[in-house]
């Protein structure tokens, strides 16, 4: 789960995506909509973070890498088979993180495809109703070669660039809100939120973890709590990515 430091080839690539964007849609809507996501992911993200959305009767999207289930990534647990399928049981999406959770640039386009195939059969053995729809990069670190496929494969691609998607939109690089334990991210998650229920559009919400003690990309459990609950009292409708694609008409 360690983030890898991104090279400048990294950081060209993803100006290239951002700055040169596949077909765009449009999303105007006064409506705010909030999706909280989760990265690779850890078992706290389903023991904790999947209750607190419950907990407020909402639904998130989970961006899972096979590689990680049943594991321990740097003394912290993972989540299990067993979490995997209780997300689905309980109506959380599970989306497409990868299998092998490396950079995109680091595979042919055969090599992907093929591990998004065996990504897709890991968590179509969790939940069979799941269509193989919304993905979310590794490590933030775009490929503008592998858009095309990812624009043939999934419905939604989610990047790490901060803001909210509304007017032109490119599918398939949304802009994403990271919530860390870190005040500077928490205070700006605050702001973005504020904003779309202001003003409207979509927010995503990343983290990884949810813990009282965070790692360093994780999210401190009571801050999670409380954007969920400001979002759902404030008027937004939460939803999963997909969910809110629907909404859409993406």
């Amino acid at each position: 789960m360690t983030q890898k430091i991104g090279t400048l080839a990294d950081r060209v690539n993803n100006r290239l995506v951002r700055y040169f964007p596949g077909p765009a849609v449009r999303i105007e809507t006064s409506q705010p909509i909030v999706s909280f996501t989760f990265d690779d992911v850890p078992a706290s993200a389903w023991t904790k973070g999947a209750r607190i959305l419950e907990d407020e009767g909402v639904l998130g999207t989970f961006y899972i890498a096979g590689v990680f289930i049943d594991r321990h990534d740097e003394q912290q647990e993972m989540i299990s088979a067993k979490g995997c399928s209780e997300l689905a049981a309980a109506g959380h999406e599970l989306a497409c993180h990868t299998y092998s959770h490396r950079k995109l640039s680091s595979f042919s386009r055969r090599g992907l495809e093929e591990d998004f195939d065996r990504n897709d059969r890991v968590l179509g053995s969790f939940d069979e109703k799941r269509h193989r729809q919304n993905f979310s990069v590794p490590f933030g670190m775009a490929s503008p070669i592998m858009q095309p496929l990812l624009r043939r494969r999934f419905r939604t691609t989610r990047g790490i660039m901060p803001g909210i998607n509304r007017g032109s939109v490119d599918p398939h690089n949304l802009a994403a809100v990271e919530l860390r334990s870190d005040q500077n991210y928490l205070d700006a998650a605050d702001r973005w939120l504020e904003d779309v229920l202001q003003n409207g559009g979509w927010l995503i919400i990343f983290t990884h973890d949810v813990s009282t003690t965070p790692s360093f990309y994780g999210c401190p459990e009571e801050r999670l709590q409380s954007l969920v609950r400001r979002a759902t009292s404030g008027g937004a409708k939460v939803m999963t990515v997909d969910a809110a694609a629907n909404a859409l008409g993406l």
